[in-house]
This record gives C-alpha cells, sequence and structure tokens, in this order.
C-alpha cells in the first residue's frame, strides 16, 4: 500500500452552474448585455412571419440574427446560418424551424428550435430541450452563447 499524498490544506470544487431557475428577459445577470432602444426599435420594425433573436452573452454579445426562413441552422460549422465559433458549440448545433399551419397563421410568426444532437446541448430559459416552441423573451442558450426571442408582437408601438 502507498501513502497519501499530504495535502497542501485546499481543496478544488468543480460543478455545474444551476439551471433550474428560469430566466427570462425580466431578469438579468450583471453578465448580460441589457436591450438597447436600438434593439426595440429593430423589433417593431419586423414584419409579421420572421422573428429576431438578440445576443446577450458570449463573444457575440450584442449580435442580431434575422429568422426570416423556413429553417435556419445553428453551429460551429462554417456552413451554419449562424454561425457560433467556439468549442462548447457543436459543428451543426441547432436547428430553428418556422412553424406553418392554422395557429401559426392567427399568431404571426411562430419558431421552434430543436437540438440537433449537440454534444453540450440546446436550452430555453435554462432547461435543456430537445425540441420548443419559443416565445418572445425565451432565454436560449447554445454552447456559451445566450440569445433571447423577439416576434414584433413583443413591442407595442402607437
Amino acid at each position: 500500500m502507498t501513502d497519501p499524498i499530504p495535502s497542501a490544506g485546499e481543496t478544488t470544487s468543480i460543478g455545474l452552474p444551476a439551471i433550474s431557475v428560469p430566466i427570462t428577459s425580466t431578469v438579468s445577470t450583471s453578465a448580460d448585455r441589457p436591450l438597447s432602444e436600438q434593439d426595440f426599435a429593430t423589433i417593431s420594425k419586423l414584419d409579421d412571419k420572421s422573428a429576431l433573436l438578440i445576443s446577450t452573452r458570449g463573444s457575440s454579445s450584442g449580435s442580431r440574427y434575422l429568422l426570416d426562413e423556413d429553417e435556419i441552422t445553428v453551429g460551429r460549422d462554417t456552413s451554419a446560418d449562424i454561425l457560433l465559433d467556439d468549442a462548447t458549440v457543436s459543428r451543426q448545433h441547432a436547428v430553428f424551424r418556422r412553424v406553418t399551419g392554422d395557429a401559426a397563421a392567427s399568431e404571426g410568426a411562430v419558431y421552434e428550435i430543436a437540438d440537433a444532437g449537440s454534444l453540450n446541448g440546446t436550452y430555453v430559459n435554462m432547461e435543456r430541450v430537445d425540441s420548443a416552441v419559443l416565445k418572445n423573451g425565451d432565454s436560449i442558450m447554445i454552447g456559451k452563447f445566450r440569445m433571447l426571442f423577439f416576434t414584433k408582437s413583443a413591442v407595442i408601438t402607437k
């Protein structure tokens, strides 16, 4: 039997952040970029079939991504429609899909997000999902990137 290695009196703890508390656009942390007047103006100019993602965390903080097609891919691969270049993002991480049909026609733009078999998962409001229909203000986390989802109906214009 070998003798144990003497301790230096320090302990190391490795853990994952708690993900049981949902985060919405009304709750932010100091690390998140707040929405600006320009963000709200952009949201109000969306057409009825489009949506907007606003990046609030990660190296792309402040970036805006227009969802205006039936299918939009997200990943680290250079062929992705939304390129998130970081090792925490899979090459083909997730897909945004426009929901069509009677319900979508009455509500305007309706999108869902589907995980594409990513290693680190796709999160909506801090809950890991295989797929989810998105609502205004939903927080989407892909790797270390956090984005907020909005349609035109999120902003009331007079």
